[in-house]
């Protein structure tokens, strides 16, 4: 998982800078809905990015070679410190996340207080603006003060924003959002982007309402913006707020100077998302090429140890075994088999009883686990210690006769 998470974040980041220039240089010559639908290139690029690789099964030349001796040693698998990280920040979030909501969702009124078109609102004691609430049956939430604080038209084109933001499936937008939001915590511009992508969510909604109304409807529309930012929630949302500080400058900015949209811009923007997006599904598409000189390609997290033979000991034989193996895609081992070994049949069902329970780190390609074949390691049976001082380069295994 570690490993993954990693993988996404050159792809990831690449992405997000490109959408945040759009939004930072592009919105003011972008059709607002347009400028929205281009954060898809998001969850587009990270699915490119992991298109399983099935042409040919990860090959390995990997050679490892250990040596046994009769010492008990304890070998315990490693603890990924990374992923402890990560899981730990993620549930942090999560639960902070879970308990807004749990909280919204407890100051929902019964019955609802307000209807636009088929979409019925309710007031909350909790929301301080409106919004649209929840993911899989969403409801439009409006502040108790609702009609004392806004006149009747205002009222009207807030509930017309929320609609909106209902028939753009919003809900589920932000929804994903959190998801990756959630999945790549740790990387800064993502909460970044998340803000932008925001700000373009909500411009949009606004060109929608806004396309046929006059002057002054625009006018009390944007005081609206201005009243609902005073009373604003400063916590990180699921849902989009009418009134979010963070975008209503640029927002009353565009309502008061709007300007020209650029069909050119808007089809190069589409333009390079395309290219961008298609290339990280070539790439992910072409295995990458088998290291050179490595030594020990594949390491095991978990080993258990092979039992050094009673009778070789007492008789004092030492001897070698060659065994040949594939790593699944889950890291265990399959199809073991003896390539050489000396004395012959002597240490071959200790070393193949041990290494069937080694478990590895499955080799990732494209953010898909391969299967790797044609691994080898060595298992050197020895019973004089003094022989193992020349060899600092080779791993050593000391297990109890039995």
């Amino acid at each position: 998982m570690t490993d993954w998470l990693l993988q996404q974040q050159g792809v990831l980041s690449v992405t997000l800078l490109l959408m945040l220039l759009s939004e930072k240089c592009l919105t003011e010559k972008l059709e607002a809905k347009l400028a929205y639908q281009l954060w898809l290139f998001v969850p587009l690029v990270l699915v490119m990015n992991n298109l399983p690789n099935t042409i040919l099964p990860a090959v390995s030349d990997s050679f490892t070679r250990y040596i046994v001796t009769m010492s008990p040693a304890n070998n315990l698998p490693s603890f990924d410190l990374l992923f402890a990280a990560w899981g730990m920040g993620a549930a942090v979030i999560f639960t902070y996340v879970v308990f807004h909501y749990v909280r919204l969702l407890t100051s929902v009124a019964h019955s609802p207080s307000f209807q636009f078109a088929n979409k019925k609102a309710y007031t909350s004691s909790v929301a301080t603006t409106p919004m649209l609430f929840g993911f899989a049956a969403p409801r439009i939430l409006l502040p108790n003060d609702f009609e004392r604080q806004f006149t009747t038209i205002q009222q009207s084109m807030i509930l017309e924003h929320e609609y909106v933001h209902y028939q753009h499936r919003d809900h589920l937008w932000n929804l994903l959002a959190l998801a990756l939001a959630l999945t790549f915590w740790f990387n800064p511009l993502v909460w970044i982007a998340l803000r932008a992508f925001r700000i373009n969510q909500e411009l949009a909604c606004d060109a929608t309402v806004l396309r046929h109304k006059t002057k002054t409807e625009k006018v009390l529309y944007a005081t609206a913006l201005v009243q609902c930012a005073e009373h604003s929630l400063r916590n990180i949302t699921l849902y989009p707020t009418f009134g979010d500080k963070s975008t209503m400058i640029k927002r009353i900015n565009l309502i008061k100077q709007p300007v020209a949209t650029s069909k050119a811009i808007g089809i190069a923007a589409l333009l390079i998302g395309s290219i961008f997006t298609a290339n990280t599904a070539l790439a992910s598409l072409v295995p990458p090429p088998p290291p050179k000189n490595e030594v020990n390609q594949a390491t095991p997290v978990m080993r258990v140890d092979p039992v050094y033979p009673m009778e070789a000991a007492k008789q004092g034989i030492e001897g070698s075994v060659v065994l040949q193996f594939d790593i699944t895609e889950s890291g265990e081992t399959d199809n073991i088999n003896i390539v050489d070994s000396f004395p012959e049949g002597t240490f071959d069902k200790s070393a193949i009883n041990a290494l069937s329970q080694w478990q590895y780190k499955p080799r990732i390609q494209g953010g898909v686990a391969q299967r790797q074949t044609a691994l080898r390691v060595q298992l050197d049976y020895r019973l004089d210690e003094d022989s193992l001082k020349s060899s600092t380069d080779i791993e050593k295994i000391k297990v109890s006769a039995k």
